[in-house]
């Protein structure tokens, strides 16, 4: 057996691709969850630098408040700012953690007044990325961010791949692509076409009894995480299958799940998950907490090949 999940420029039903970016703006780096430290900040950011991106970002990005970078309307505050700015192409998150989720609420009413402009990020950017293509149907890449292109050990680095999508994600919209699956990754054959949509499996759970999900009707769920004992990577998901989700999903592919237990204890619980699935699964997608991490569109119709 084989497996390919691909994408074309085609969104989902009533989705749109963010506004391509122009030459010569700036893109926005902004800090909507986790604080950090100038040096790693600066660090990262010269990897834009040699790319040739320009950035833009407020003075007092450094801000801190408890495991925040800066209060919820701080931090808010910041990204309206750079949604408004005209020079600014889109926005690329420095790094996640916790804290996004915090901002939905807030964000109900900014989303319609705001310009299309493309996000990038994950983890919990995933809250993020959800509560937009809920509110206004606009696509957004889950994918790296600024941080992790500035790390010192080189088996943290981003991988070469994952550069390639960046930059060019960077640079045009929309963002077409795929992968293709080794016959072991094929937990359950079939062929399905949807959105593609999902993130962090955490951070979809949290959101399962809010408002700020989109439609999964007919969707594609890619979902990954990191640093979940086995025990609550078995109870998330649990939660998954429990959930009104569940039925509605056309298709199912599995992340890395980074630091979760041994692989074999891994892929034991992702295989029970498969066989309590009516359509096509996968596992091992190139998306991840560690340094494999592709990019992939949030809202762009997708198909999922598993023979």
């Amino acid at each position: 057996m084989s497996g390919k999940l691909c994408w074309s420029g085609e969104a989902g039903p009533g989705l749109v691709w963010p506004t391509a970016p122009e030459p010569g703006r700036k893109w926005g780096l902004f800090a909507p969850a986790h604080h950090f430290e100038a040096e790693e900040f600066a660090r990262a950011r010269l990897v834009l630098t040699s790319w040739g991106v320009e950035t833009s970002w407020p003075k007092n990005i450094f801000r801190r408040q408890r495991y925040l970078a800066g209060s919820d309307q701080f931090r808010l505050d910041f990204m309206d700012r750079l949604m408004m700015d005209p020079e600014v192409a889109g926005l690329l998150a420095v790094r996640g953690g916790s804290g996004c989720q915090r901002l939905l609420p807030l964000l109900a009413n900014r989303w319609t007044a705001w310009p299309t402009k493309p996000i990038i990020g994950f983890s919990d950017l995933t809250a993020l990325h959800l509560g937009r293509l809920a509110a206004v149907g606009v696509i957004g890449y889950h994918g790296p961010m600024l941080i992790s292109l500035g790390k010192i050990n080189p088996a943290d680095l981003v991988d070469t791949c994952s550069q390639a999508d960046l930059r060019w994600a960077l640079r045009r919209v929309p963002f077409a692509g795929g992968w293709t699956f080794q016959d072991r990754d094929v937990l359950k054959p079939g062929r399905a076409r949807g959105p593609l949509l999902g993130g962090n499996l955490t951070l979809l759970i949290h959101l399962l009894t809010s408002p700020w999900l989109p439609d999964f009707t007919g969707a594609i769920l890619l979902v990954e995480d990191a640093d979940e004992y086995a025990y609550r990577l078995d109870r998330l998901l649990i939660s998954l299958r429990q959930s009104y989700l569940w039925l509605r999903l056309s298709g199912l592919v599995f992340g890395r799940f980074i630091r979760c237990g041994s692989p074999a204890l891994v892929r034991d619980l992702l295989k029970e998950a498969a066989e309590d699935f009516s359509g096509p699964v996968l596992m091992n997608a190139p998306v991840s907490h560690g340094g494999c991490n592709r990019l992939f569109p949030l809202g762009a119709l997708a198909v999922l090949t598993a023979i």
